[in-house]
């Protein structure tokens, strides 16, 4: 059954891969001679060290502006290792590449060196190979016997670290090795136990390999302090149950009453108190620049393998404050992460110039001192001794008045700067438009806050709905004022044991201190939103705002502030993403939605510029006659790094960051082109619609583009049809629908898409310009055979008797046609009649159609 499953998985993935291969094919063909790079991983995407080194690879490529292709394959050796996966590669492979010209591979630890080697001759163009990542035992085992090879040598050398270690603490006598049981990592603990005992042969080298995890963390709880714990390859525990790497390590720390160290930088951030740590980007740098060396024409068996220093020395404040050790014991050189803001450190310049104005403040008033001093006893004797010099004394009381006028000046001068001074601490600490604590007075206090872990505490993270279109409607200044009478509210709102902080914009913290569970934080949550979203009438604009909140539990989510800020906004943008008005306490599922969003966003923008965005055209039927009376423009996105991405995730991204104005111009620009070249190959009578978005119908000059697009390409308006949902109907009724009228009186088609999929009501529809109703697909798709259900026939009726023409969804067999028919539905668009299609089939299609 397994293999069955393996063989059905195989086929799929050649078809997926087929197509792919075809669009990246296409691509490289526009962009002239283009050399091709393989990135080879043993393990999965989302491991940091294989990310770290296939980032390095690229950005030094990129860096010399070559022109480079990337292909990039995980072999997700950790989860899969068995030969029935390195088979299924072998075939997934060969299919995909062996018409495909690779000029130079590179390779990211042990598994994928080998099986580059022993397979590049028959599926990777027998290109020369590059590796990384793979330390001096796994080198030799595995290039031995083969040519054109070459790289660069992980050098694990834990000398560094425990000369670091053996300086904090003299007394260390034990060290605790934990690696797993793969190739990498029973090579890597050999060369550690070797190190070791060569650098001080009476270290005692215990490991923990064949331990579970269980048994690790209660073994790490009970060490001496003359002990510690170095981690370097461990996925997978002795009962072969496979770890996250970060999660393993953050809990071991946790658990270990002695300092964990660690061989790779992916362990920063995850409990390990650093040390001389090998970094996967700087391997992946070193690598890039060998394989490039290789592209220019070096013969690969003449370029010496590399053993070069990918180390570095890092140490983290939050793990020093932990184990109390002095900053002093540590090496020249190293990097120090999450160290908290020091004000003097920062303005450390500025507070010295102050020091130093005041001393030479003071030293100028005792100079003056002197002299009004000595004056007064010149004064005194003139007057004994000599009456003619008595206009001499005069002048010379002239001169001590200006000079006590001069003092009081330097002492108002002296009190004006007393006061900027706290003028500027004030400002450093506080929102200037709010007056509530900002974002540096959240991180100075945190440290008190989420001290003890025995109390717990909750992060929550307030975001206002619908802000960014509040500034863009009524203006800067008046989004200012609700600020500052939404953060009155919600101060009105505070609990006893509640900090408040405006964190930047329309963004606010309130830390709910001393609560026993997660419970207590959703309550609070709900009574803020309960409470909230009164009318802000004071204003004269009766806005009925709303807010989102993101809720993180200290300690359970995080020790620190960071970590809790950080899941308490991936909660926030749940709770944005569920509707709004909601809240949303974390759980360790909403990271991985973040983490593809923020890829997504990552490569949104340069894919216009890049030419990767392309229309399809879904044709659609008039169901009396059977002939095409007009296309649907549907856009995809063939990215080079991400390859095909949903619709559905990335129009969602560029609406929340406003690209959706600029690639919803160019769609609406590319589909009227396509519109006029069918028209001037003599289909006149066609139309073509085009999904907008909500934030398009905002824009002040969407009228204007609309008309622009359709001038430039000589199109009357009534060939062109806008499609909206009826979700857009219910953001701002009373101006959408002006906007819409609006442009059905220049005789652009106006379609409501999605019908019935959301809440709008009959009343509203009347209200508004709609031309053409289109019926959900889920309604269609419940069309059977001899049902007697006419619900889609009553959809189609209302449509009709409200003058529109009516077009159903998803149409995909022969009897849903039938019904659609019999009950006089004018058009059909859908798989029965065929799938969206580039342009280049559409006039083939149209010929074949006539």
């Amino acid at each position: 059954m397994i293999k069955k499953k393996i063989k059905y998985l195989r086929i799929v993935t050649i078809i997926v891969t087929f197509c792919l291969g075809i669009n990246h094919h296409a691509f490289a063909k526009e962009n002239g001679d283009i050399k091709s790079i393989l990135i080879l991983n043993s393990y999965h995407q989302g491991f940091v060290w294989t990310q770290e080194a296939t980032q390095g690879i690229m950005d030094k490529f990129r860096e010399k502006g070559d022109n480079v292709s990337f292909f990039i394959e995980y072999m997700d050796w950790k989860n899969y290792q068995s030969h029935d996966n390195l088979d299924y590669l072998y075939d997934y492979y060969k299919y995909k590449y062996h018409n495909k010209k690779i000029d130079v591979i590179v390779t990211t630890d042990d598994i994928a060196l080998q099986f580059a080697l022993n397979n590049r001759e028959n599926i990777f163009s027998d290109a020369p190979i590059v590796f990384c990542g793979v330390n001096s035992e796994g080198v030799r085992s595995i290039t031995e016997g083969f040519h054109r090879v070459t790289g660069v040598v992980e050098v694990i050398d834990p000398i560094k670290t425990l000369k670091i270690a053996s300086k904090i603490n003299p007394s260390i006598h034990t060290v605790y090795l934990l690696n797993d049981n793969s190739e990498s990592g029973i090579s890597t603990g050999n060369i550690l136990i070797e190190k070791i005992e060569k650098f001080n042969p009476d270290m005692n080298v215990i490991t923990w390999n064949d331990l579970s995890f269980d048994e690790i963390k209660h073994q790490a709880q009970a060490l001496d302090e003359n002990s510690i714990i170095i981690i370097g390859t461990y996925f997978s525990d002795g009962n072969n149950n496979v770890l996250d790497i970060a999660y393993a390590t953050k809990e071991i720390s946790n658990f270990s009453n002695v300092p964990v160290y660690s061989l790779y930088d992916f362990g920063l951030n995850n409990g390990i108190i650093g040390g001389s740590l090998l970094s996967g980007r700087l391997q992946g740098e070193y690598a890039a620049d060998m394989a490039n060396r290789i592209l220019e024409g070096e013969d690969p068996d003449k370029i010496r393998v590399m053993t070069p220093d990918s180390t570095r020395v890092v140490f983290d404040y939050n793990q020093l404050i932990r184990f109390d050790i002095d900053s002093q014991l540590l090496p020249k050189d190293y990097e120090i992460i999450n160290k908290p803001f020091s004000f003097y450190e920062t303005y450390k310049v500025l507070v010295l110039s102050v020091v130093f104005a005041f001393i030479i403040l003071i030293s100028f008033v005792s100079i003056l001192l002197f002299y009004l001093r000595k004056i007064q006893r010149m004064k005194k004797n003139l007057s004994e001794n000599h009456e003619e010099l008595t206009q001499l004394y005069e002048e010379l009381t002239a001169s001590d008045d200006e000079m006590r006028h001069q003092y009081e000046a330097l002492l108002k001068a002296n009190e004006k700067i007393k006061e900027n001074e706290e003028k500027l601490a004030y400002l450093a600490y506080y929102d200037s438009r709010t007056g509530l604590p900002n974002k540096l007075s959240l991180y100075e206090t945190a440290n008190n806050i989420f001290t003890s872990e025995e109390k717990k505490a909750a992060l929550l993270f307030l975001d206002i709905d619908n802000f960014k279109y509040v500034n863009d409607t009524l203006g800067h200044v008046f989004g200012d004022k609700l600020i500052v009478k939404i953060s009155e509210r919600l101060t009105s709102l505070l609990w006893k044991d509640c900090t408040f902080y405006r964190l930047s914009g329309d963004e606010f913290i309130i830390i709910l201190q001393h609560i026993e569970n997660e419970k207590q934080a959703e309550e609070y949550a709900s009574y803020l939103l309960n409470n909230f979203m009164n009318e802000f009438d004071s204003l004269n604009s009766n806005l009925h705002i709303s807010m989102s909140i993101g809720i993180s539990i200290y300690p359970d989510h995080g020790n620190d502030l960071e970590n809790l800020l950080k899941y308490a906004d991936i909660a926030m943008y749940q709770a944005k993403k569920a509707g709004k008005k909601n809240y949303v306490t974390f759980n360790d599922i909403m990271h991985e939605d973040l983490v593809e969003r923020i890829s997504i966003e990552k490569y949104l923008e340069k894919a216009l510029e890049h030419n990767e965005f392309e229309l399809h055209y879904q044709p659609q039927l008039d169901i009396r006659t059977e002939t095409i009376t007009g296309f649907e423009a549907l856009l995809r996105w063939n990215s080079p790094d991400l390859g095909a991405v949903s619709p559905i995730k990335f129009i969602k991204v560029a609406e929340e960051t406003h690209f959706i104005n600029q690639l919803g111009e160019w769609v609406l620009n590319k589909a009227c082109g396509f519109l006029k070249r069918v028209r001037e190959k003599g289909y006149s009578n066609l139309t073509v619609s085009v999904n907008i978005s909500i934030l398009q119908l905002l824009n002040t000059n969407f009228q204007d583009i609309v008309k622009e697009s359709l001038q430039s390409h000589q199109l009357e308006p009534k060939c062109l049809e806008l499609e909206i949902t009826e979700s857009i109907l219910m953001e701002s009724f009373d101006f959408i629908a002006s906007r819409l009228q609006e442009l059905r009186d220049i005789n652009v088609g106006i379609a409501l898409d999605d019908f019935g999929k959301g809440y709008s009501s009959l009343n509203y529809l009347k209200q508004l310009p709609i031309t053409t109703m289109k019926i959900d697909k889920i309604f269609i798709d419940h069309i059977a055979e001899d049902s007697e259900d006419d619900f889609v026939g009553h959809i189609i009726s209302i449509g009709k008797n409200m003058g529109m023409n009516v077009i159903a969804e998803g149409v995909e067999v022969q009897n849903q046609f039938n019904y659609l028919k019999k009950h006089n539905c004018d058009k059909i668009q859908g798989f029965l009649f065929c799938h969206p299609i580039p342009e280049a089939d559409i006039f083939r299609l149209l010929e074949e159609n006539q």
